[in-house]
């Protein structure tokens, strides 16, 4: 367990003053570099008590001046900006039987990563023992954990469709690792994750509807529109994998059919089906670099199957760009120009296609991106 502060109850005038520290984070994450002047302004707050916030935040690392702005007559004023790299976020997701934990600033830069073994039958320990490892060791302390899960989150908080939590599945994950490392704790989908980070830092960068369509060991697809992920009723939007195959709907468990047979395991599970060996770690790409004919056939079966969830999600929810991400950024330029046609030709109206451009770093541009959503909140955790 984490050492936790033993912070006392704010008093009215302590209260007052995190909201106001929020209040200038969140100002300079949005319109900055500001002076104090501008700041003043914008935040409704006196220059007196903008300026002694401002000085505090200085001295304490977490403002840095970018200099100073030219005069029109009158003194010269100084400006601020937020410096990024004096508030880190632990990020942990998972990958096979491990569990990992990235460590990480507000620009997205990694700067500790420790894995270890997960223990489905103590998911809330072997997170905290990996989380532990990275606090223990950072010179500047995380002041927020983000859960990239491979499953839901319902709206009570528990978790659901999550096969690597096994008969945990349905524990209230950030509660429980809050209550462990004294941390605030935010669990996400891991393809939300990464596609709000390549909306804010790759492939959908500026983009606000958009659907990423994530290949792995299943197949999920995230929906953003108006800038803001599309969760439905009980967070479940985007859970493609669950298309059924016919027009005759088969009870599921905890994986659908179409991600069954067109995630990277069903692919592989197919080629060898057709007499082919291709690479674990490399189902995609083994395949677009085969020369047998029974290679082409099943890749042109891979694209069908792929362009019809993109067609599927483009007759909803009308994105202005779909963005392939995964095992899909395996395939070699000829499979992806014949992958975009097929999803051009086919969709009701244009949709751009492209494929994701950050790879593994994704999760953590978008776990930066998610704890932005509330600045004034991470901020003053930081600062207090």
């Amino acid at each position: 367990m984490l050492l936790k502060s033993q912070r006392a109850a704010p008093t009215g005038r302590n209260a007052l003053r995190r909201i106001r520290v929020g209040a200038i984070f969140s100002t300079l994450l949005s319109s900055g570099p500001l002076a104090r002047t501008d700041l003043a302004q914008l935040t409704g707050y006196s220059p007196s008590a903008v300026t002694g916030i401002v000085q505090d935040l200085s001295d304490a690392g977490y403002l840095r001046e970018l200099g100073q702005q030219e005069s029109t007559g009158g003194r010269r004023r100084t400006l601020f900006e937020l410096n990024r790299s004096s508030v880190t976020v632990a990020v942990v997701g998972f990958s096979a039987s491990k569990v990992w934990c990235s460590l990480v600033d507000l620009d997205g830069f990694r700067l500790d990563f420790q894995e270890h073994d997960f223990d489905p039958s103590h998911p809330v320990e072997s997170i905290a023992e990996t989380v532990t490892a990275v606090h223990g060791r950072a010179q500047i302390r995380p002041v927020h954990i983000v859960i990239a899960l491979p499953g839901v989150v319902t709206n009570d908080g528990s978790l659901a469709l999550a096969p690597a939590f096994g008969p945990m599945a349905h524990l209230r994950l950030a509660e429980e690792l809050e209550a462990n490392t004294g941390l605030p704790t935010t669990v996400e989908n891991d393809v939300n994750l990464i596609a709000l980070g390549e909306r804010c830092s790759g492939a959908g960068n500026g983009v606000d509807d958009l659907v990423l369509i994530h290949v792995d060991d299943g197949i999920g697809a995230t929906i953003i529109t108006g800038g803001e992920v599309l969760e439905g009723a009980s967070r479940s939007a985007g859970e493609i994998g669950f298309l059924p195959q016919s027009l005759q709907a088969k009870p599921q468990g905890e994986h659908g059919d179409y991600e069954t047979r067109w995630n990277a395991q069903g692919i592989q599970k197919l080629g060898a089906q057709n007499s082919l060996s291709l690479r674990t770690e490399d189902v995609i790409g083994s395949l677009c670099q085969s020369v047998a004919p029974q290679a082409g056939e099943l890749l042109t079966e891979v694209l069908q199957a792929w362009a019809f969830a993109a067609i599927v999600c483009i007759c909803i929810v009308n994105p202005s760009r779909v963005i392939f991400s995964g095992h899909a950024v395996h395939l070699d330029e000829s499979a992806r120009a014949e992958l975009r046609e097929m999803v051009q030709r086919s969709a009701p109206s244009y949709t751009d296609v492209v494929f994701a451009e950050l790879g593994s770093t994704g999760i953590l541009h978008g776990a930066i991106a998610k704890v932005l959503k509330a600045p004034e909140k991470l901020f003053t955790e930081a600062a207090s």
